[in-house]
């Protein structure tokens, strides 16, 4: 599930886990950059490498754009979350390092 926040958003998340999702996000916003928080979302239910490097590639196309929405300034991304005993995290992670190079 992501649900774009701030197009021209600053702080971008990739968290696995809906419990872990809401602490980083609580997190971003009770340390004062709630306006600069981009998404909101998590990757979860034992998704495939498949599925987190759409995910992530989607997350990275919104959150990188240029343009007059966004223009060209620092950016991070939070990698993050729990882990669940029936989420294979190798094939998360596979996922989110392949969209990322």
């Amino acid at each position: 599930i992501l649900t774009i926040l701030n197009p021209a958003g600053r702080i971008w998340l990739l968290v696995a886990g809906g419990g872990a999702s809401v602490i980083y996000t609580d997190t971003v916003c009770d340390m004062g950059f709630s306006e600069t928080l981009g998404n909101y979302g998590e990757y979860s239910g034992n998704p495939t490498d498949s599925d987190t490097y759409q995910y992530t590639s989607t997350v990275l196309k919104v959150a990188t754009r240029l343009d007059e929405v966004n223009p060209n300034k620092g950016r991070c991304l939070l990698i993050g979350g729990g882990v669940a005993n029936f989420t294979d995290v190798k094939a998360t992670f596979k996922g989110i390092i392949k969209a990322l190079l």
